[in-house]
């Protein structure tokens, strides 16, 4: 990769989760084929986001460093590019805000089960997916909420579930469908435990 080139830099320091990706895939979807772009970010979750925004969209991620507190990446404009469009993020910001309400409701309505375990997913796509799959088969005992800060700082979901042995249940059928599940955690008070894997 020496003397990679890039067509244009984008830099989004300072700016938090998903703004980065929302701005990166608007400026990718304006740029020609072959193009490279590179992008700098200091938000924490940027790196495992924008590896997971290129293999969705289809471009390539050329490289991928570590500058201090930001992450640089460099990415290839694909011919076949599919980068969202800008109602897509509209949408996708729209759902943030559900997942908070919904997260609110959940918590403070005492006639409801509240969930103790939590799954976490590779990337938020992930778990919208896991979502979707889980209600076309049924499952209507799982709930999408934000990730606790305590289990990560970084934008992303979980799904919500009552008890270990179901959490275990869904994330082996999660699995199974090709989700990007990544582990399981218990809440205890006011902290999250990892217990899967």
């Amino acid at each position: 990769m020496e003397g990679l080139k890039e067509d244009k830099v984008l830099d989004l320091s300072g700016l938090s989760c998903p703004l980065p990706v929302v701005l990166t895939s608007e400026t990718m979807r304006k740029m020609k084929e072959g193009q490279v772009l590179k992008v700098i970010s200091t938000d924490p979750g940027f790196e495992r986001d924008i590896w997971s925004w290129s293999k969705q969209s289809g471009n390539v991620l050329l490289k991928l460093e570590k500058d201090g507190e930001k992450t640089v990446a460099y990415i290839k404009k694909a011919s076949e590019g599919g980068e969202p469009s800008l109602w897509y993020w509209v949408k996708f910001h729209a759902l943030g805000v559900k997942l908070h309400v919904r997260q609110f409701l959940v918590f403070m309505n005492p006639f409801t089960k509240k969930p103790d375990h939590f799954i976490t997913f590779s990337a938020i796509s992930e778990g919208t997916r896991a979502e979707k799959l889980l209600k076309e088969k049924g499952e209507r005992d799982v709930l999408l909420l934000p990730i606790p800060d305590e289990i990560d700082p970084r934008c992303g979901v979980v799904l919500a579930v009552k008890g270990q042995e179901r959490a275990r249940e869904i994330y082996e059928k999660l699995r199974d469908m090709n989700v990007g599940v990544e582990a399981i955690y218990k809440k205890s008070g006011k902290s999250y435990e990892r217990v899967f894997p």
